[in-house]
């Protein structure tokens, strides 16, 4: 009797392995993500460059991702300063924060993607760019005056700004 309450313990904790395995998220390449947001039409605004073109665009977004190592199940939380509270956790392989593009249930978020922060760190990541798509969409242009620099910052980190498509993707 003993034995095959073992046996079934084992083969229930197999499965939750299974499970917890089969929806972790996966490292993407850099040019698989690339053609993944050129088949997605990401649209560039005014508010990001007059010269901006949707290569560049793509190219910086690429450039974010790799912040997560195009690791689609990363999270990162964000502290003033050691030790401190979390300020905000950034979700899946593009770091979409909590506090802006989803909810995580612990803060109140603008949560312009109407969705579970839970769906920004599976292997699918057709709705991370969805989302992205979305909160690139929230940034309106308006005469004489800067974007809020947090939603900014979401889009374009600062070590991504300078990138240029032709030379960031010569090997794709």
């Amino acid at each position: 009797m003993k034995s095959v309450l073992s046996v079934k313990m084992l083969a229930a904790l197999a499965l939750v392995l299974l499970v917890f395995g089969a929806t972790d998220g996966r490292i993407l390449s850099k040019c698989e993500l690339k053609e993944q947001l050129e088949a997605a039409q990401i649209p560039v605004i005014r508010a990001m460059g007059n010269k901006m073109t949707v290569d560049d665009l793509i190219a910086k977004l690429v450039c974010m991702a790799s912040a997560s190592g195009f690791n689609t199940s990363y999270v990162k939380a964000i502290t003033a300063k050691p030790k401190a509270p979390v300020i905000q956790q950034l979700y899946g392989v593009f770091q979409l924060s909590d506090q802006l593009a989803c909810d995580s249930g612990m803060k109140t978020s603008l949560n312009v993607c109407n969705m579970s922060c839970s769906a920004l760190i599976d292997d699918d990541i057709t709705d991370d760019i969805a989302c992205l798509k979305t909160v690139i969409s929230s940034i309106k242009p308006k005469p004489k005056t800067t974007l809020p620099l947090t939603t900014l910052n979401t889009i374009l980190v600062k070590e991504c700004r300078s990138v240029v498509a032709s030379s960031y993707f010569a090997e794709c």
